[in-house]
Order: structure tokens, then sequence, then C-alpha cells
């Protein structure tokens, strides 16, 4: 994918922490408007560039940790909190993991021994580099959800950083283990921390977050075409009921007829890139939950009942009772 979306609270919270946003966007090279936008979007690149001058901004060294660690901090993004639902720390990290590039633009490298589960972060390329206080960020990030969803003060089993090594004492303290120079950034955790039960776990929620989150990733995976972007897009913003081109093109970083021309230039359009997401979500939810007709309608942004059942009919060739009876059916 060429944009990741930046959570628009993200101005917010730096302000929160005495970092003048707009000064931030304006030393990485960005436009000082982008947290005006609905959908902020980077480039990798970009993003590298943004958390470097987060970085350079940050008065106090123990920010880092400060960030990643505050309130709420799960509910940013519908990956996240997913994955904050988990069973055990395993599995959370396993998940982050998986749809890591739904959040942004780095990469969770797993590796594991009978006693302990690395992380290692990586770029897309390797003239990428990552700033130190995004990496530091990242790991504070990962420490502080353990910590949070399990009620255990678990301590990673040691720090390897490619970067140079943290002196401020309050970062050491937050971390509580060796750091040592390394080629890598890679934090280890001991494999009997992440076997500890999350009082968040909730198998309902991942239920109904999984399927969606497995389309998106498969888009990107498969398909890095703007026409996939559009896809993945529509699939967050049909509930919000704000999912026409120019609330698409935002969200993607687009403006509207660069959009236009992309999607022409691979012989499709908006209209048909909506319909054919609204079609794939309608047969989802039908199959895979117990939504009533009349949610189901709202949640793929149609505000009368009757154009739902009216479009259903005409991707599908009967009704949505008839389909509904056909599931019951193959069952």
């Amino acid at each position: 994918m060429n944009h990741f979306i930046l959570d628009g609270r993200y101005e917010d919270l730096l302000e929160h922490y005495g970092i003048d946003a707009q000064e931030v966007l304006k030393k990485a090279g960005l436009p000082e408007v982008l947290f005006k936008r609905k959908h902020p979007a980077m480039t990798e690149q970009e993003y590298y560039d943004f958390m470097a001058a987060v970085g350079d901004l940050a008065k106090d060294p123990f920010l880092p940790v400060k960030l990643a660690s505050s309130d709420q901090i799960e509910s940013f993004s519908p990956p996240i909190f997913a994955a904050y639902c988990s069973r055990n720390g395993r599995v959370f990290i396993s998940r982050l993991a998986q749809y890591k590039k739904l959040i942004g633009p780095m990469i969770f490298a797993l590796t594991e021994d009978e006693a302990s589960l690395s992380v290692e972060l990586q770029t897309s390329k390797k003239e990428y580099r990552m700033p130190e206080f995004m990496v530091l960020s990242e790991f504070a990030f990962l420490t502080a959800m353990l910590r949070r969803a399990s009620k255990e003060e678990i301590k990673p089993v040691e720090i390897e950083l490619a970067i140079p090594l943290p002196e401020n004492e309050e970062v050491r303290e937050f971390f509580a283990c060796p750091f040592k120079e390394g080629t890598e950034n890679k934090i280890t955790f001991a494999k009997e921390d992440l076997e500890k039960p999350f009082i968040s776990y909730n198998q309902a929620m991942w239920d109904y977050f999984e399927p969606e989150m497995n389309k998106r990733l498969a888009a990107l995976t498969v398909d890095d075409s703007v026409s996939a972007q559009v896809r993945s897009a529509l699939t967050e913003l049909l509930p919000s009921g704000e999912f026409m081109i120019d609330d698409v093109a935002r969200k993607l970083g687009y403006s509207k007829r660069t959009l236009q021309r992309k999607l022409s230039a691979e012989k499709t359009n908006f209209q048909k890139q909506l319909n054919s997401t609204r079609e794939i979500l309608a047969l989802h939810y039908l199959r895979n939950t117990d939504m009533t007709t009349n949610d189901i309608a709202y949640l793929l942004g149609y505000q009368e009942l009757n154009s739902f059942l009216r479009a259903f009919a005409v991707w599908k060739g009967v009704s949505v009772s008839e389909y509904r009876k056909q599931i019951a059916e193959e069952e």
C-alpha cells in the first residue's frame, strides 16, 4: 500500500505532551494542514521522517514511553483493539505481527526458541532507517500493552538496539531489562510471561473484527492497486456514513481528481468499487453474523432498507430472505 493512515488523534496526543504538531510536520517536510484532513495519510518514508521529527523536538527523553503507554492507546485502531482482545500475550503479538501492515509501515518479524519469543522491527526496504524515537515507542507499546492486558508486571528478557542505547534512567527503569548494542532492533520476551492470561480477552469481539481485517490484509498483500486501496478504505468508512469519493480520497491522501484518474487507468470507477465492497461485506455479514437486515443495511451506508434490498437482489438474483434460507440449507 502506498500510504499509511495516521490516526487523527495523534495530534492531540502530541499536544498533550507539549509537542507542537505543526512544528513536527514542518520539520518533517510534510503539509502543515495534514492533521486537518479527516484521515491523515503518509508514505513509508514520510512516516519515518515524521517520527524522527517528533523525537528531535521532544524535550523529554521519556516521551516515547509516555506516548506508547498512554491511556486508551489500544483504541487507536481496530487491529490494535482486536489484538488487545487476545487470550494471552503470545496470541496478541502474533496478531499484531499479522495485521501490522494495516496500522503502519514497519514489520514485526517474529523468531522463537523453547523459552522465548523475539520481535524484530524491520522496514520494507533496506535503505529505510527507523528513527530512535520510533523504535523505543514500538517497544514501549508492546511492553505496556502486555502489562495492561495481563495485569502483570511483565519485563522483556532483553532488548537489542541498532540505534544508540537509551541513557535516560526512567526509560531503563520502565523496561527493567538488559540493553545491548547490535545490528537489529529486537525485543525478547519469555514465553512463560506471554502465556499469562489477558483480562481483556474477548473472543466475540475478535470474531467480529477478524474477517474484515483479513479482507483488508488480503487486498494489501495480493493487490496493491488503487482499486484495492479504495475497497480497503470503504470497509472502514461505510459504517460512518462518510464514504463518498471525497472522503475516500482524503483517507488515501489523494485529491478527488487524482483518485478518479488512477481508477480510470485501472479501467474502473469509484461507484463500481463501492458496489463491489458493499456486496462483499453484505455476504460476509449474512454468512458470519446474526445481524438483522436493517443493521446490515446501516453498516453498508444505505439510508433506506429498500435500497439495500434492491441492490442485493441485483447482486445475487435472490432476496435477502431467500439467501438466508440457502445458507441455512448449506449448514
